[in-house]
Order: C-alpha cells, then structure tokens, then sequence
C-alpha cells in the first residue's frame, strides 16, 4: 500500500515536471515570435520613413533648381520675362507630379510671388540674421550692394558685411539709416578706412579706392560674413575664386517662398522654401 502512495506521487510529480516544461518552452517561443514580428514592423517603419525623407529632400533640391532655372530662362532676352517664368515653373510642376507618382507620392507645389531679399541667411525678413556666405575665399572679383534705404535700420540696427579669418576682421562696411541718408563706414577691423553717404548702390570691387577690398582680402584664406542681416533688405552679388581653385558665386535680386506638399497612403509633408533668385552657383 505504501509503495502505491510512492509511484502514485512520483507520478504527479514527473507529470508537473513536463506541464512546466512544456509551459516554459512555450514562453519562449512566444516571446521569440513577438521580438521577430516587433523587429519586422520597426524595420518596416524606419524603412518608410527614410524612403519619404529621401524623397521630400529630392523634392526640395529639384524645386529649387527649378525656381533657378526658370529665372534664368526668363533672362535670356535681357530683361525679365514674366510669361517664361511661369510657364517654366507649370511645366515643372506637370513633370514633378508625374516622376513622384511612380514611387507613389502625390506631389504638389504652391507658386509664390517674387518679393525683395533681406539680408538674412534664406533671405526673408525673419531669417538668421548672422550667417557665412561663403567660406575659404581667394578672390572676390565681384561684389555689389544695393540697399533699400526704407527698410534700413538706424546705428544701432546696422547691416554688417565682413571679410574675415582665423586672425579677425580684414574688412567690413557697416551700412544703416542716418537721418533718410544711407551711411556706409568700411574699416580693417581696428581702424576706419574711408565712408560713403548717400548711395544705396555699392560697387565694392569696381571702385578701388573707396573701398580698399581688394588690398586687404587678396591672397589670404577667408570667409563672408553678414552681421544684422534682418536690419535691411536688398540684393547683393558675390562671385570668385576659393581657395582650392573652383570658382563660386552667390547673387540673390529676389526671393520666393513657395510650398511643397507629399503624400501618400502613409503620410503627408508639407514644407515651404525660401528660393534665392538667382541663385548660388558652385
């Protein structure tokens, strides 16, 4: 009778030793399903997501170059060509939506109208108001500024545009509103060079003398700065060569804003561009 008790608890109690053991194995494949389909979806997700940020940033680089490339086709008389610009710009829009379909995006982009420039680093009036232009500069043979005086601020809300490198300032021209007067003071960083009143266009590099631009920049390694780009608008051109030979320019007479919008089964993007006309060339 006893022996009985015995074989009937070994019994119990191997048959509780395989339920645990069947009951563990099963965790663990549930949890290796679960990692596996967790795995799957992220994979899936971050996939989606950098094909669509691949793709609004291929939006934005091609519409840009679009923007440019109709304002140049609009100058090819001399002046500019309204009608040209436009069409242009429809043309783009019809091919864009097209291209975009086949990956499966809808695409569509908000035309906006050509307004003048501030001196910030996108150009609008809100923008960063202290940014670089370009940097590792040999040769500037271009530069020209033409200030809207209404928009000028006073002494001290100043436009600063400044030549410099590792040792500081080789050359600046602080520009601001004197009394309705345009007042333009240029300096080597420690000293004043010269001033110029009253004119809204300045040839930097077309006028020697006034300026001394050229003696103090030629054969050094530097960069172009705006200081107060908010405090004005107006347009500017800047063209040369760096210091590794190729050249560079940067010509900004309007700026547009149009926005863009992507969207597919997934998601939806919307942004808007802040376009220089005509644009930086490298």
């Amino acid at each position: 009778m006893e022996r009985e008790r015995i074989k009937e608890f070994d019994d119990n109690a191997q048959l509780l030793l395989l339920a645990g053991f069947a009951v563990g194995v099963g965790i663990v494949v549930l949890t290796i399903m679960l990692n596996n389909v967790i795995y799957a979806s992220n994979i899936a997700s971050e996939s989606s997501i950098d094909t669509s940020r691949y793709e609004i940033a291929n939006a934005i680089q091609i519409t840009t170059e679009a923007y440019e490339d109709a304002y140049k086709a609009s100058m090819e008389s001399g002046s500019f060509d309204n009608t040209t610009y436009e069409q242009h710009l429809k043309v783009y829009e019809d091919m864009a939506s097209k291209n975009f379909a086949i990956s499966g995006f809808t695409f569509y982009f908000e035309n906006n109208t050509r307004s003048e420039p501030y001196y910030t680093q996108n150009g609008l009036s809100d923008g960063r108001d202290n940014w670089t232009i370009v940097s590792n500069v040999n040769i500037t043979d271009i530069f020209v500024i033409e200030v809207n005086s209404t928009t000028l601020g006073d002494s001290s809300d100043s436009l600063l545009i400044a030549a410099t490198n590792n040792s500081g300032t080789l050359w600046s021209i602080e520009l601001y509103n004197s009394s309705g007067t345009i007042q333009a003071n240029i300096s080597d960083g420690t000293s004043s060079i010269g001033s110029v009143t009253g004119s809204s266009y300045l040839n930097i590099t077309g006028d020697i003398a006034t300026y001394q631009f050229q003696s103090h920049t030629d054969g050094k390694d530097y960069s172009i700065n705006v200081r107060g780009g908010g405090n004005s608008a107006g347009d500017f051109t800047l063209q040369g060569k760096l210091t590794n030979g190729d050249d560079y320019r940067f010509a900004r007479y309007w700026i547009v804003n149009p926005t863009i919008t992507m969207h597919s089964y997934e998601m939806e993007m919307t942004r808007t561009l802040p376009i220089s006309l005509p644009g930086r060339v490298a």
